[in-house]
């Protein structure tokens, strides 16, 4: 029994470390994030295909629909994600994730989180986004058993 619990108490720890790393496929995810947190326009559209196209609480976007909301605020963006589940295969990727921002500034901070899924492809040995589908979610909504990490 002894043996049983020190095997589940590594396997637990290790389990941590594991889920905290960022798969290949997800970084166009937390890059289009950063980049947006950074107001770096040219890094939203490098994370993306030529093809992209986010469906955005009942609207079609594209990059430069995307872009044109993304402005200098007195707001800063942390970014947290929880990966749902993951299907990549040779040149494609389906990652189903909850996302959340903490805009904060010298008078306020706001929680804002959404339900996610994205269609990754790799282009040129690298992933870039090709579809993003975003649903804003009441954060009381949000299942208590999801973990957020922050990724940048």
């Amino acid at each position: 029994m002894k043996i049983i619990r020190k095997l589940v108490l590594t396997l637990s720890l290790f389990s941590g470390a594991v889920s905290a790393q960022v798969i290949p496929a997800f970084e166009p995810v937390t890059a289009l994030f950063s980049a947006m947190s950074e107001i770096d326009h040219s890094g939203m559209r490098a994370a993306v295909t030529d093809k992209f196209e986010l469906l955005e609480n009942g609207e079609v976007w594209g990059i430069d629909e995307l872009v044109a909301v993304v402005a200098p605020s007195e707001y800063k963006r942390e970014n947290f994600f929880s990966l749902i589940s993951t299907d990549v295969r040779e040149d494609i990727a389906l990652m189903n994730y909850w996302n959340k921002a903490v805009f904060s500034s010298k008078k306020s901070t706001q929680k804002v989180a959404w339900l996610e899924s994205v269609v990754v492809v790799k282009e040129n040995g690298g992933w870039r986004l090709q579809q993003m589908h975003s649903t804003r979610v009441d954060l009381q909504k949000v299942p208590d058993s999801v973990v957020f990490t922050e990724m940048r």
